[in-house]
């Protein structure tokens, strides 16, 4: 009787998983029917990748030579040549990105949540938004997926070819977009506080340097070799608490519907927001009857350390963003900051699955609060979708003779805003 509950469980989780994957495929193929769209950065990723086209090498649009942003997206581009393969490869990234995070989720939260983690995901708008632009993002959140993924199952397996596999994935990140050191390095104080290594130090040490290697080199060329650093001195105080009510105000707009006239009307509200969401969102104890996905029951003590490893990383990628923000490598304003929220989307969602609180636990009240999430998640995600359709085609040139690569002027020095927002701006 037992198997046959599990099976007609599993069988109907399966089912949950692919109507989230058309879900979220079919809102990826709409909104990016018309083409993609371009702002300052595309302009910069499509130059560098005809330039590669060219054998000119890492070349900016400006001539000079490409460093604010990681070499590996303008590799892919001058690889893939075309729109319609870009968008094969941003669908794929996001089913990717979905099935991974869904297999943690399994192995991370209970049965009666972990379900519905994959709708979730598939109308996340901060996962979404980003595919319609040439953007590093959608590939940067597979190569985190793929990297968090392995992680845990080397942590949980102990075999060598999955820390290969992270250690692939990780030494990735940083290439794709920098800021994927922040991800290396909130997982590296997680994996220190929470314990979880468990003397496995020698191959993480390795690990460790082997992601970090590409990074150094990366930055050692674009810090030193390519030109003057770029990096400023830190900003004043009312800018560092618009960035932290930047962060609160997106985070908390991920659970509930807020009014962006609400943000500007009080900063320091949202800025303390911040650190309240995150208090919240703490995993003080793992929850009953999670298992592992190798299939076996995990303890407890095992589940909360894994999901306060996230934890770390959430916290860890926020104030690392916030001081890049600060240093003038990172652009201000809601739309950029759930643009660098990006790539922990999954974790947040995850954790706030795993928190829910007790007095919600209740069948009825749980489907009613988890109801209302996925309504307001869903009618969001295709409001935006909606508007960002509408949005100018970026122009995809890479003939010999072509300069003509965005319809958003490129400016020669970046490096105070490496993220402008799109003009058609998500809400």
């Amino acid at each position: 009787m037992t198997d046959r509950l599990n099976q007609q469980r599993a069988t109907s989780n399966q089912k949950l998983e692919i109507l989230a994957a058309l879900l979220l495929l079919g809102l990826f193929a709409w909104m990016t029917a018309p083409g993609f769209g371009g702002t300052s950065d595309s302009a910069h990723y499509l130059a560098t990748a005809r330039h590669l086209r060219q054998g000119a090498g890492l070349v900016d649009v400006d001539g000079l030579p490409y460093r604010y942003w990681g070499p590996l997206f303008p590799v892919l581009l001058a690889v893939l040549q075309s729109p319609l393969a870009l968008r094969l490869l941003h669908g794929a990234a996001l089913l990717g990105h979905l099935l991974l995070w869904s297999r943690l989720g399994r192995g991370l939260l209970p049965a009666a949540r972990a379900r519905w983690l994959p709708l979730l995901l598939a109308l996340s708008t901060a996962v979404l938004v980003p595919t319609k632009f040439v953007w590093a993002e959608t590939v940067f959140e597979l190569l985190a997926a793929s990297y968090f993924g392995a992680l845990m199952r080397w942590l949980h397996t102990n075999r060598g070819g999955w820390l290969m596999l992270a250690t692939s994935a990780g030494f990735l990140l940083p290439l794709q977009r920098t800021s994927g050191v922040f991800l290396l390095g909130g997982a590296a104080v997680g994996l220190l506080v929470t314990g979880i290594v468990r003397g496995r130090w020698r191959g993480l040490s390795a690990h460790g340097l082997a992601c970090a290697s590409g990074f150094l080199a990366w930055n050692y060329y674009a810090e030193v070799l390519a030109g003057p650093p770029v990096y400023q001195a830190l900003g004043d105080g009312p800018k560092l608490v618009a960035t932290l009510a930047d962060y609160g105000f997106v985070l908390w707009r991920w659970l509930l519907p807020l009014a962006t006239s609400w943000r500007v009307a009080t900063p320091t509200l949202w800025a303390l927001a911040l650190p309240v969401f995150l208090l919240l969102l703490w995993p003080r104890y793992a929850a009953l009857n999670v298992h592992q996905p190798t299939g076996q029951p995990a303890t407890q003590p095992a589940a909360a350390a894994t999901q306060r490893l996230l934890w770390w990383v959430l916290l860890i990628n926020i104030i690392a963003h916030v001081a890049a923000t600060n240093l003038a490598r990172g652009a201000a304003g809601l739309h950029d900051t759930e643009r660098y929220l990006t790539a922990v989307a999954a974790p947040v969602i995850l954790l706030v699955l795993a928190a829910w609180p007790a007095r919600l636990n209740h069948r009825s009240t749980s489907s009613i609060v988890l109801a209302l999430w996925l309504l307001y998640s869903a009618v969001r995600v295709a409001h935006n979708a909606h508007k960002l359709r509408s949005t100018p085609v970026v122009e995809w040139a890479f003939g010999p003779g072509d300069q003509s690569v965005s319809p958003t002027p490129a400016t020669a020095a970046p490096a105070a805003n490496p993220g402008t927002a799109p003009a058609a701006r998500p809400s």
